[in-house]
């Protein structure tokens, strides 16, 4: 085997745009480059920068007006250890030319490349920058320079220009507005007679043309451009001689007829597409979209059929308009040959003259309609799905405009069918990912809005993790899209069986896979599962053939509501991070971080609005039940605090209680939590007869203060609830040697009658000496192993071997995450006394608790009353 070319150089690639950053890095990447670089943005691109690294190239997008991209070429030109690093734009496909003067480019930009980016256009134009770059031709620099400006401006135009040969006449290039407009790719123009593209001159007409550009220069004439439809479109045409890179070319440009797009009529299309796109989904969209047409073609008949071929059933009308009643006697539209001609993928397009053209259409002739258009709605494998027919008795203009807005409408007509087929389908095969059987993309960004809406409503904090295989292309390339698949399907194999069944992993495109970590409690339970997975992906994998395959993972992660509070910023921040992995060697994990002055300001904001939280009644007390593990009845709670602010909805604890502890507000709040709970507490006792025991969490704050014993024992008399009642409970995390008297005064807490548990147990660094004298009653499995159970062996060891050291120590113990019944199996089996989690309730409000306890009560008395009758 050919040793692989090794390229001299380091690039930075500069964009926000995910899939260009994409195909930009692992292009560059799997060329061997000597380093390649990635920034999200600009800022953080001149903060890499500042650390002086070694730049040959800078390849970087220019947006908008790229007012800043200009400004960054600025700031490179100006710096003496950067000013020679030369700069490759990037500018999109719809990047308008009002934004920016382009005859010159800006400072440090030597070429060109659109987005979305082409892996070997890149290649070609970092190489060629770099050898330039090496040969040290200024002039050459220069002079390649200018030939691209020209390229940009071809390909950036909004007309649609086609350079031909004057010798042949044969087509050189097209750009990229003429290919979307005509329908005619690159592959099919080049080669070709320019004179095909205009069927509204014979050759004698040409030549004349022909003879005039040759005497002026320049010559302008009206054409009648085809299309790639068959079809074709009145263009007006102005064609000159031009020289290219030393060449002698005839640039051709099309435009629309003077003042076409100010007609009324055009107002009018335009003004429908724009509605049509803006219409609702389901039956009152597709009304909408019906009236809309009866309103701008005045139709005596319009109808949206739904097929099904592959299933030999009637196509099914969908919504049907008729300018007057049915007559009883009319044919049946839908066992009409023009409608099968329609859903056999044929257009039907004639605007005036129908009722002779279709004479052997029944429906047609009983109408009269002289005018009728029959469009197929296709889904994106040019499959039909559908078909949309118009009526008139009067004649219709059917020009391009009119028939190019129709199929406009008709492509949205078709993407509500597709959505309505895939619902339709179920969501298990429309949905899924047919080589892993993984969520697809689509289900898993809809998964994803609902867990935020979920976590807005309820506090709670998720993850989302962007995972990317290591140099996965290499693979694909030297072993085949086979060998490509069957490590696709490991990967989905190991990802689920790493996590646990509420939560989400799908194949989000290509190597990459997402995935949503529910119900997270602390940062550090993501972090270990994602250090796990790390691991999981370094076990070789045994491939068909017998033979073994090395392969890793790059992961990215991001916090609800750290992080961000939408679907797409949680994203693009585990995008960003998973890019930082790799960055940092590849085979590792990395969690999102802010732009320091970004992040600085976010927290300001938001410890002003928690010291007023307290003040304005945003502050509750959710409870989430503890059950006796041999009755499964209520044995008590744990008081949980949530903050609704009413502007952000609901703000999970794990973001503002750091917050607080940082700034002393926990100390309030605290205290309001301890006599909101007790309080509580009291009064479900008075009112249902249940001694049921209220857990309060102490944060380290909170132990440092004198005067907790003091506070605890005030709230137990104010509020008249039994010391015993009430569970105090302390991390396994907080170190006694940080915090005064600690032990001493958990015993002055237990003297008062108070219980105190070990919270989150498994996760600190305790040894058993340190908690056989830590002063407490129960201690709680953390939900990070609990939740593996029947997962991971070695998590049931240690939740096994927990449970036996707290009965040999006399401590009963409560575990926490218990979400399925094969959890809720193995604890009872090992003797564990308490269990809490999502299998028997989540957190609730007070109101819906006190709710919970009377249904309960109501059981009770039931079951009581028929034990009497008995």
């Amino acid at each position: 085997m050919a040793a692989q070319q090794t390229n001299a150089g380091s690039v930075l690639i500069v964009t926000t745009q995910r899939d260009d950053r994409r195909v930009l890095f692992d292009t560059l990447d799997a060329q061997n480059f000597e380093a390649v670089y990635t920034a999200k943005d600009l800022p953080q691109a001149l903060a890499f920068l500042q650390q002086d690294p070694q730049i040959d190239v800078v390849v970087m997008e220019f947006l908008g007006d790229a007012r800043e991209a200009v400004a960054f070429c600025t700031q490179l030109k100006g710096d003496a250890r950067l000013a020679r690093v030369p700069v490759i734009g990037i500018v999109a496909a719809d990047t308008p030319q009002r934004h920016w003067d382009w005859s010159r480019a800006p400072e440090g930009v030597v070429d060109w490349i659109r987005s979305p980016v082409d892996a070997s256009e890149v290649l070609a134009r970092v190489r060629g920058v770099m050898a330039r770059a090496a040969a040290g031709g200024a002039g050459a620099a220069s002079a390649a320079a200018s030939i691209d400006r020209y390229r940009f401006a071809f390909e950036d135009s909004l007309d649609e220009i086609v350079l031909s040969d004057p010798k042949n006449g044969t087509v050189i290039d097209a750009n990229a507005t003429f290919e979307q407009r005509s329908g005619f790719s690159r592959a099919q123009l080049i080669g070709q007679a320019l004179d095909t593209l205009d069927t509204g001159r014979d050759r004698t007409q040409r030549t004349a043309l022909m003879a005039t550009l040759a005497r002026e220069g320049s010559v302008q004439y009206r054409c009648q451009r085809r299309r790639g439809d068959g079809g074709a479109q009145a263009l007006d045409a102005h064609m000159r001689l031009a020289v290219l890179d030393g060449r002698l070319v005839h640039v051709t440009v099309f435009r629309e007829p003077s003042g076409a797009s100010d007609s009324p009529r055009y107002k009018a299309a335009l003004g429908m597409i724009a509605a049509a796109a803006e219409s609702g989904g389901g039956d009152e969209g597709i009304a909408q979209v019906v009236k809309l047409l009866r309103d701008w073609l005045d139709p005596d008949f319009v109808m949206l059929v739904s097929a099904r071929p592959e299933e030999d059933v009637e196509a099914q009308p969908l919504h049907t308009y008729f300018r007057s009643s049915l007559p009883a006697d009319a044919p049946d539209a839908l066992k009409q040959p023009t409608l099968k001609r329609v859903l056999d993928g044929e257009s039907v397009l004639h605007g005036e003259h129908a009722v002779q053209a279709l004479a052997q259409d029944p429906f047609i002739e009983f109408f009269r309609f002289d005018a009728v258009i029959g469009l197929p709605l296709r889904d994106e494998r040019r499959s039909t799905l559908g078909a949309l027919l118009i009526a008139r008795r009067q004649p219709l203009a059917a020009d391009d405009l009119v028939l190019d807005t129709l199929r406009t409408i008709a492509a949205r007509l078709a993407l509500e069918l597709e959505l309505r087929r895939s619902r339709e389908q179920g969501r298990a095969k429309g949905l899924q990912d047919a080589l892993t059987g993984l969520p697809n993309r689509l289900l898993f960004n809809d998964r994803l809005e609902t867990t935020i809406k979920e976590a807005h409503r309820t506090g709670e904090m998720f993850s989302v993790l962007f995972v990317d295989l290591d140099r996965f292309k290499s693979i694909n390339d030297s072993l085949g899209h086979g060998v490509g698949d069957e490590v696709l399907i490991a990967v989905a194999k190991r990802l689920r069986g790493s996590v646990r069944a509420s939560d989400t992993v799908a194949r989000y495109a290509g190597d990459e896979f997402t995935m949503i970590l529910r119900h997270i409690v602390q940062r550090d339970d993501v972090m270990r599962i994602a250090e796990k997975i790390v691991r999981v992906m370094e076990v070789p994998l045994t491939l068909a053939d017998g033979s073994e395959l090395h392969i890793t993972a790059s992961i990215g992660v991001s916090f609800y509501p750290d992080d961000a509070t939408n679907a797409e910023r949680l994203l693009k921040h585990a995008d960003v991070a998973m890019y930082s992995a790799k960055g940092m060697g590849r085979n590792n994990f990395q969690t999102y971080v802010a732009v320091p002055e970004e992040s600085h300001q976010q927290r300001l904001a938001l410890e002003s609005k928690l010291r007023v939280a307290e003040k304005n009644g945003e502050l509750r007390v959710y409870y989430q039940p503890q059950v006796t593990t041999s009755s499964e009845d209520i044995s008590g709670m744990e008081a949980l605090i949530r903050w609704e602010h009413p502007e952000l909805g609901m703000i999970s604890p794990g973001f503002f209680i750091p917050l607080a502890e940082e700034n002393g507000l926990i100390v309030s709040i605290g205290e309001w939590v301890l006599r909101t709970a007790c309080a509580d507490a009291r009064r479900w006792q008075e009112k249902y007869g249940l001694n049921l025991r209220v857990s309060v969490n102490l944060s380290a704050v909170q132990l440092r203060q004198a005067s907790l014993v003091d506070v605890v024992a005030s709230a137990l008399s104010e509020t008249g609830l039994e010391p015993t009642l009430l569970d105090l409970e302390v991390t396994e995390s907080i170190n006694v040697k940080n915090i005064p008297n600690l032990l001493d005064t958990l015993q002055r807490l237990r003297d008062l009658g108070c219980h105190i548990a070990i919270d989150d147990f498994g996760t600190g660094q305790s040894s058993l000496d340190y908690i056989k004298r830590f002063p407490a009653d129960r201690i709680k499995i953390d939900q990070t192993f609990v939740r593996n159970i029947g997962v991971d062996p070695d998590d049931e060891a240690i939740v096994r071997a927990t449970i036996g050291m707290a009965h040999n120590l006399g401590r009963k113990v409560v575990a926490e995450g218990v979400e399925i019944e094969q959890h809720l199996d193995f604890l009872r089996a090992e003797g564990c006394e308490e269990l809490q989690g999502y299998l028997f309730c989540r957190p609730l409000p007070a109101a819906s608790f006190e709710n919970l306890l009377a249904e309960r009560e109501r059981v009770f008395q039931n079951a009581l009353a028929g034990a009497a009758a008995v």
